[in-house]
C-alpha cells in the first residue's frame, strides 16, 4: 500500500474535479490503485506465501540461535539443542515402552 494516489494532489489536499471528464477520469484512476491494492493483499494473505513467510522466519530465528553476529556456528549452543532433543526423544521412546507393558 505504497502506492501513491494518483488523483490527490502532493499536498495531499483533494481538489474536486470541474468537469464531468476529469470526474470520470480521477474515478477511473482511483479504482486502479484499488484494484493494485487489493491485488497486493490477496497476495499477502494466500496461504503458500504466508507459509513461506512463517517458515523464513523460523530460519532466520533457528540461525540467529545458533551463530554469532559474524555467522560463526555457536557449537555450545548446537549441542545443547542437540541434548534437549536426544532427551525428549529418550522420554518418548520409553513412554512408548512402558505403554507396550502395560
Amino acid at each position: 500500500m505504497s502506492h501513491a494516489d494518483p488523483s490527490t494532489p502532493a499536498s495531499g489536499t483533494a481538489e474536486a474535479p470541474q468537469t464531468p471528464e476529469a470526474l470520470e477520469a480521477a474515478i477511473r484512476a482511483r479504482r486502479e490503485h484499488l484494484t493494485g491494492t487489493l491485488d497486493e493483499l490477496v497476495e499477502r494473505v494466500k496461504p503458500a506465501n504466508l507459509a513461506a513467510d512463517a517458515k523464513d522466519a523460523a530460519v532466520t530465528k533457528a540461525r540467529a540461535a545458533v551463530t554469532d553476529e559474524n555467522g560463526t556456528l555457536l557449537k555450545e549452543r548446537v549441542a545443547a539443542i542437540a541434548a534437549a532433543v536426544v532427551v525428549v526423544v529418550g522420554l518418548l521412546v520409553a513412554r512408548s515402552v512402558r505403554k507396550r507393558r502395560r
